[in-house]
């Protein structure tokens, strides 16, 4: 790594990522405002928002009165998940870039407890924890348990059993992004792609101490309605496209920086891409056939896919009736 350890603390750039979020941002405002790290770069970034959270971000900006340095910026078009990652890091001036949703709420501890890996030791690229869980009201719940794949990330772990950091309590260096460039706009998974991009630099350290109380039931993608035919649909192709889309991406960044186990990883890639667009084709009801043979031909037998093709011709009501036996 270029970055070398010194006794002075480096710039770290905490930033607010929110969309539509005014009933929660002003938590996670004053979450960020609430860091005890210094020097700290705060941005609260807003990506086009049509209800009030750009403006209820200025206003506690502007009676902000703390030792951090404080920026309001505001997309005049929604760039996106990735989009908005790319144009927030680009801007940033820390070396270290900690970043938080617009519904969750950061500990005070949170910065100190991240950056402290990468302040301690050169190598390491990346650090994430543990959540816990918040309800719409706040109400404080479990502590998540995460797998063995999310606490110890390895390159494998994360090709085969989808492991990634915890993107809701993530910390990293700007030099992955320096490295490897802006992510594809497509992407809507960047915890596996960011989880692959620091481990190809070096090492990724996983704190068991909850840094972030994590919104559950708010999300912006997710459809919780009981329309069958949008639960049927909707949810099963965010899925496939989440994590072909982060396949796509390690594949981009392998090229760029490439391992001595280069080729051993590049066909573990390539074979993951395959089997996730077949996913996708049979949710989005394209060759369903032909792709739940190609994938048990790729993979053997293959529950998701199965999972996959029933859903797809079973009708709704009696696919109503497996998912409420299911809960």
């Amino acid at each position: 790594m270029n970055d070398k350890v010194t006794n002075k603390r480096p710039l770290v750039t905490f930033v607010i990522f929110a969309y539509n979020q005014e009933q929660y941002i002003r938590e996670a405002v004053e979450g960020a405002f609430s860091q005890t790290y210094e020097p700290l770069e705060i941005i609260l970034s807003d990506d086009c928002s049509t209800d009030r959270t750009c403006e209820i971000m200025q206003e506690m900006a502007a009676a902000y009165d703390g030792p951090h340095k404080v920026r309001v910026l505001w997309n005049e078009v929604n760039l996106g998940l990735a989009g908005h990652i790319n144009s927030i890091v680009a801007s940033a001036n820390g070396h270290i870039v900690c970043w938080a949703a617009g519904d969750d709420i950061s500990v005070p501890q949170r910065t100190e407890i991240l950056a402290k890996p990468m302040i301690e030791n050169a190598d390491t690229v990346g650090v994430h924890s543990t959540v816990r869980e918040i309800d719409l009201s706040s109400k404080l719940g479990e502590i998540r348990q995460h797998g063995e794949h999310v606490r110890n990330l390895t390159l494998d772990s994360i090709i085969q059993n989808g492991g990634g950091v915890v993107s809701q309590a993530h910390a990293f260096r700007k030099v992955v992004f320096e490295e490897f460039g802006p992510l594809q706009r497509h992407l809507t998974n960047e915890g596996p792609a960011m989880a692959f991009r620091e481990l190809l630099l070096g090492d990724v350290t996983y704190i068991s101490e909850p840094t972030v109380l994590y919104r559950i039931g708010s999300g912006v993608s997710t459809y919780a309605g009981r329309d069958m035919h949008l639960l049927k649909s909707l949810e099963p192709i965010k899925y496939s496209k989440w994590r072909l889309t982060a396949v796509q991406q390690m594949l981009t960044d392998l090229q760029k920086h490439k391992p001595p186990n280069y080729g051993e990883i590049l066909i573990k890639l390539s074979k993951r891409e395959r089997y996730f667009q077949n996913l996708l084709n049979i949710n989005k009801k394209n060759k369903i056939l032909h792709s739940l043979i190609s994938n048990i031909f790729l993979v053997g037998f293959d529950r998701a896919s199965i999972r996959a093709f029933v859903r797809v011709i079973c009708p709704n009501s009696i696919y109503a009736l497996f998912t409420s036996i299911r809960a």
